[in-house]
C-alpha cells in the first residue's frame, strides 16, 4: 500500500509499505478520504515536533473509509461498514492524533470500539461530505462547551473550517443570532450560506456592529457594555480576547479554539467584577462526534461545501502546497483511494 511520510519542512513523500493486519482487538480500514488540517500546516511550514508530528510518521487525521479487516475480538464492527475515526483514540500511544494515519491507503485501529473510536456512519452518505466530520466535530465542541440554547446570541471570530463548523452547528441547533468576523469577503460569502451573519472587520466597526445587532449589556458598575453572550476564538488573536475583557457584559464567556500562542495580558479584576469567564476547549467527545456525523447527513447543510478541492494520494506533496499558499480554497482533500 502507499502511504503519504512526513519528512520535515517542505517534505513530504508517498512510500510503499506493508498492508497493515488486524490483531485480535483491532479494525483495517480503507482510507477513502482525509482532508490537510492546519496543524498538517503548521509541521509542513515550521516543522512538527512541538505539536507531535514527528520526521518518518504517517501523518492524516480527518478521513472516513471502510472497514477491510475486523479482529476476532472486535464487536458490533463489520467488514464493509463505513466509518469516521476518531484520530485521538485510533492508536493504543498516547499522543498519536496528528500521526493517526489517515493519508494511507489502509490504517490499522487499536482497540476498535463502536461510538469510542469507530463511528459507523449512513451507507448513503457520501464520502465527499463525511471526510469534513473531524473539523466539524472540533467546531461543535467549540459552542458546545458553553451549554448553547436559543436566546443567545454569538460571536465567532474566523470563517476557516473550524470556526465555520462552529456556526453552523449552532444554526442547525436551532440559534438564530450568531455572528461571524473575519477579513476574507469570499469566506464570509460562504459563512452566509450556512444562515449566520457576517462582519468585515477591516471594512465595519466590529463593535458597532456587535451592538446593533444584539444591543448593549451593562458591566458589574453599570457601565455600557457589548450585548453579545458568548464569543467563539478561532483565530488567536491576543487583540480579540483583550477586546472580550475591556468591552464584554457581566456574565459573558469567551471560548478559545484556537491555539494562538501570542501572550495574553490583562487585570484578573476585570474578570472578577464583570463574572466573564475564559474557556478552553480541546478536540472534541463522542457526543460531539455523533452531532456533527447527524449533521452532515442532512443534504441542505452547506458546510461540507467547505470542500474546495480533490487531490489523490500520489500528488500529496502539491496539494500541500495548494492548501499553503492559496487563500480561495477552505478546504482540501486527499482521495486516498478511489
Amino acid at each position: 500500500m502507499y502511504a503519504a511520510i512526513y519528512q520535515g519542512i517542505k517534505n513530504i513523500t508517498v512510500e510503499d509499505l506493508p498492508k497493515p493486519r488486524a490483531a485480535s482487538n483491532d479494525i483495517v480500514v480503507k482510507i477513502m478520504r482525509n482532508g490537510i488540517c492546519g496543524s498538517d500546516l503548521h509541521a509542513y511550514n515550521l516543522g512538527g515536533d512541538e505539536i507531535g508530528i514527528y520526521a518518518g510518521s504517517a501523518i492524516g487525521h480527518e478521513f472516513v473509509g471502510i472497514v477491510s479487516e475486523v479482529g476476532s475480538n472486535v464487536k458490533d464492527i463489520q467488514v464493509n461498514d463505513h466509518v469516521f475515526i476518531n484520530p485521538t483514540q485510533a492508536k493504543s500511544k498516547p499522543g498519536m492524533l496528528a500521526m493517526a494515519g489517515g493519508l494511507s491507503q489502509y490504517d490499522l485501529v487499536e482497540n476498535a470500539q463502536l461510538d469510542w473510536n469507530v463511528f459507523k456512519l449512513p451507507q448513503d452518505l457520501s464520502f465527499d461530505r463525511a471526510v469534513v466530520i473531524e473539523p466539524y466535530a472540533v467546531g461543535i465542541h467549540g459552542k458546545n462547551v458553553v451549554r448553547p440554547h436559543k436566546g443567545q446570541s454569538f460571536v465567532i471570530y474566523g470563517s476557516g473550517p473550524v470556526g465555520l463548523a462552529c456556526a453552523s452547528g449552532l444554526v442547525q441547533q436551532g440559534i438564530d443570532d450568531v455572528l461571524v468576523v473575519d477579513i476574507d469577503d469570499k469566506r464570509l460569502d460562504f459563512a452566509k450560506k450556512l444562515g449566520v451573519k457576517v462582519v468585515n472587520s477591516q471594512k465595519e466597526n466590529l463593535s458597532q456592529k456587535i451592538t446593533e445587532l444584539f444591543g448593549s449589556g451593562t458591566g458589574l458598575m453599570g457601565d455600557k457594555r457589548l450585548g453579545a453572550d458568548v464569543y467563539i476564538d478561532c483565530v488567536g488573536l491576543p487583540a480579540y480576547m483583550n477586546a472580550f475583557v475591556e468591552q464584554a457584559k457581566f456574565g459573558a464567556k469567551f471560548v478559545i479554539v484556537a491555539l494562538g500562542n501570542q501572550p495574553v495580558t490583562f487585570k484578573p479584576q476585570s474578570l472578577a467584577m464583570n463574572e466573564t469567564s475564559f474557556l478552553g476547549s480541546a478536540i472534541y467527545t463522542p457526543k460531539d462526534i455523533k452531532e456533527a456525523i447527524a449533521n452532515v447527513s442532512k443534504p441542505d447543510n452547506s458546510f461540507p461545501e467547505i470542500v474546495s478541492v480533490h487531490y489523490p494520494l500520489q500528488d500529496v506533496q502539491q496539494a500541500f502546497e495548494r492548501a499553503n499558499n492559496d487563500k480561495s480554497v477552505i478546504k482540501v482533500v486527499i482521495d486516498v483511494n478511489n
